[in-house]
């Protein structure tokens, strides 16, 4: 458990009760969005957990990555669609349509994102490394075909 594995509480105890392995190396962060539970590593890896009727937590899918893992948020854009966000250790945080991990897009920064928040109203913020706090909004896409003007 030196690795910062995720750990399951017994919040009236104050016990753990279970221990979850799989990374390789620091746990850098945990999301849970649409019932699942994300994990990000320095090992390069995001797992995806999911619980069993048994609550036995079990990875259901392991996505790679050629940087190391900082953090991890969750959260859906303007259409209401869940995306997770990755920032890595190359100065980028890419976009992941779930359940698919399909790139959705990337946010371009000086310095490692070391933080991601919700925001209200289709905000959010990232916080970097240089010290940097930047406001984004999420936009509809135009429709295709869709024309504007009289």
């Amino acid at each position: 458990m030196d690795k910062g594995d995720p750990q399951v509480w017994d919040i009236d105890t104050f016990q753990c009760i279970k221990t979850l392995s799989g990374h390789a190396d620091v746990v850098t962060s945990l999301a849970h969005c649409n019932g699942c539970l994300f994990s990000s590593s320095l090992d390069c890896t995001i797992k995806v957990w999911f619980a069993t009727e048994r609550q036995n937590w079990e990875v259901i899918y392991t996505h790679k990555e050629e940087n190391s893992v900082l953090a991890l948020r969750g959260m859906n854009d303007a259409e209401t669609k869940p995306v997770v966000f990755r920032p890595c250790n190359d100065n980028i945080v890419r976009l992941y349509e779930l359940p698919s991990f399909s790139e959705k897009g990337r946010i371009f920064s000086k310095r490692e994102v070391r933080v991601i928040e919700r925001g209200p109203k289709n905000l959010f913020f990232t916080g970097d490394a240089s010290g940097a706090l930047t406001v984004w909004k999420w936009q509809l896409k135009p429709q295709e075909g869709s024309t504007s003007g009289s």
